[in-house]
This record gives structure tokens, C-alpha cells and sequence, in this order.
């Protein structure tokens, strides 16, 4: 197993499985000298994944594919949050090996959170801004959607302009 972080400084974890029944979804997981007996019928893209540790009980939530990484699965449980990949030792042994491209930084970007129509767009270059004042206006499934500001700032640039189809993601408004 690879725990994954922000930072890319990555952890590799050895993990057994022994001993696994398939009518019961039970298995056997040895990792860090510890030892788990672990019980649930959960598949792999389910969103929810229940059963039970030594005999306790839990509940746990699922993504996979984040990251961009569609190996990635995220586990979160009581608050806690684990990124991993599940691999064979040798692909974690390889994996180490790859160069950490860290996400580029879009903080000084408004960017579109869907595909929509651009109805508006409230400021200029140039133009003060402060935090929570409305940005841009896109329209999508037929209802409007407000984008402000996250912080105070200067507008630098307006990268998309009012009845431009706009993607997910895409970038409207990039400050100085």
C-alpha cells in the first residue's frame, strides 16, 4: 500500500492479505505488526463501505479516481481522511521512483466549478475587489450560479467573456 499526501512525499506501507473467503467478505490484513480481521461485502465503487474490524462495527465512505488518479482510493472515517493506492510490492517499489509533479497553484484564479453558459461578468481589469463580492454569473441545468471573490485582491486579466460556453474548471477572472 502507498499512503499519498499533498507533498508528494508519499509512504509505503507493506500490507499482507491472508486468508480471504469470498461468501463471507472476510479477510485477514497484516500490516505495521499488526493484525485485522476485517468483514463486509463491500465491492470495489461502492460509495459506502460497511462491516467490521475485530468484531466492531464501522461505516466508511469511498471515492475513487481522486486525484486525477483513477488507482487512487480515498477512505473517510470518523473524521480521518487516508489517500491510498493498493498495489503489488513491486509496482510500490516503481512507484517511488516517479518524479512528484506538484498541482499548479490556481489561487489567484476564479475558476468555473461546472460546464455552463458565462451570463455575467461583474468586474474589470483593474478593478478592486474584495472578498465575497460577486465575480461572475454562470448559468447551467437552468438555474443561475453566483461566483465571488475567496479573498480581496486586484483583478488582472478577464479570460472569459459574457455568452462564452464555459467548461469545468476553466478559468474566468485571474487576479494580480
Amino acid at each position: 500500500m502507498v499512503k499519498l499526501d499533498g507533498a508528494g512525499q508519499h509512504q509505503r506501507q507493506p500490507a499482507r492479505v491472508t486468508d480471504y473467503e469470498a461468501q463471507s467478505g472476510s479477510t485477514v490484513v497484516e500490516t505495521n505488526g499488526r493484525r485485522f480481521t476485517i468483514c463486509s461485502n463491500w465491492h470495489l465503487g461502492g460509495a459506502r463501505i460497511r462491516g467490521t474490524v475485530d468484531g466492531k462495527p464501522f461505516t466508511a465512505q469511498v471515492e475513487r479516481g481522486v486525484a486525477r488518479n483513477p488507482l487512487t482510493i480515498r477512505i473517510m472515517h470518523s473524521g480521518a481522511r487516508l489517500d491510498a493506492m493498493v498495489l503489488a510490492p513491486r509496482a510500490a517499489q516503481l512507484h517511488t521512483l516517479m518524479p512528484y509533479k506538484a498541482p499548479p497553484d490556481m489561487s489567484r484564479f476564479v475558476l468555473s466549478p461546472m460546464p455552463g453558459l458565462l451570463v455575467d461578468v461583474a468586474v474589470q481589469p483593474g478593478q478592486k475587489v474584495q472578498a465575497g463580492e460577486r465575480v461572475a454569473v454562470i448559468e447551467a441545468m437552468k438555474m443561475e450560479n453566483v461566483l465571488f471573490a475567496a479573498a480581496d485582491g486586484v483583478v488582472g486579466k478577464v479570460l472569459a467573456s459574457k455568452g462564452e460556453s464555459l467548461a469545468v474548471d476553466q478559468a474566468i477572472v485571474e487576479f494580480e
